[in-house]
């Protein structure tokens, strides 16, 4: 279903993280990724006023959020390892919500230096987050876990922001919810999730891995 349609029928939800399309002729299956500047910023201002993270190029995009969302009340740059030049890094903004560094540890990067062992042998999982991710890196290009779309953003990224920004039983929306990765990091996190997705072969894949994910919970507990 096309979110624009869905956003009609939708309870509240306590965050919106997506990924969208930038707007630059991608050429996925159903979806046209060439729209007027003016029906790409209607289109992202439906969002305006939700909680919400975006995670995109600035280069790309910077053009049409500033006039759909306004200024971000947060920022934070992901980096990653990329084969493409000037694509090792994105940013994701927070509009109408501020994540809390407090919630989530990044794992220490030396685990093996004695006085981080020290730490970890008393209870330490972690450093504080800062407002940048260097250790998360691009399923695409270092992943065996592709599935068919193409550019998926990885589950462990959706599960940081997630922790960042909600608490157990909330529900998350993703209004370009692509092969589900941001429903799995929800099942993982234990939010409840609302996926919007035009693409039939997406949404089919979607739906599979989630069933797969929701088994696999099951028997973990």
């Amino acid at each position: 279903m096309d979110f624009r349609e869905g956003l009609k029928h939708l309870p509240k939800v306590d965050m919106v993280i997506t990924d969208p399309p930038y707007n630059i002729g991608f050429k996925y299956d159903v979806y046209s990724d060439n729209l007027s500047t003016d029906d790409y910023i209607k289109m992202i201002s439906l969002l305006d006023g939700m909680p919400l993270a975006i995670i995109h190029y600035p280069e790309e995009t910077m053009k049409y959020f500033i006039p759909a969302l306004g200024v971000p009340t947060e920022v934070i740059i992901w980096c990653y390892n990329s084969n493409l030049p000037g694509r090792q890094s994105r940013l994701i903004n927070f509009y109408n919500t501020e994540p809390d560094f407090t919630k989530v540890k990044q794992p220490y990067k030396n685990p093996t230096d004695k006085r981080v062992k020290k730490l970890i042998e008393n209870g330490s999982k972690g450093t504080r987050l800062y407002d940048w991710f260097s250790d998360i890196q691009l399923v695409k290009n270092v992943s065996n876990d592709k599935a068919s779309h193409p550019c998926p953003i990885p589950i462990e990224l959706y599960e940081r922001i997630i922790l960042l920004t909600t608490k157990e039983g909330d529900t998350v929306m993703d209004p370009f919810a692509g092969q589900g990765n941001f429903a799995i990091a929800c099942i993982n996190t234990n939010r409840n999730y609302i996926g919007f997705e035009l693409s039939k072969s997406y949404c089919d894949i979607a739906n599979e891995r989630i069933q797969k994910a929701l088994a696999e919970k099951e028997v973990g507990e």
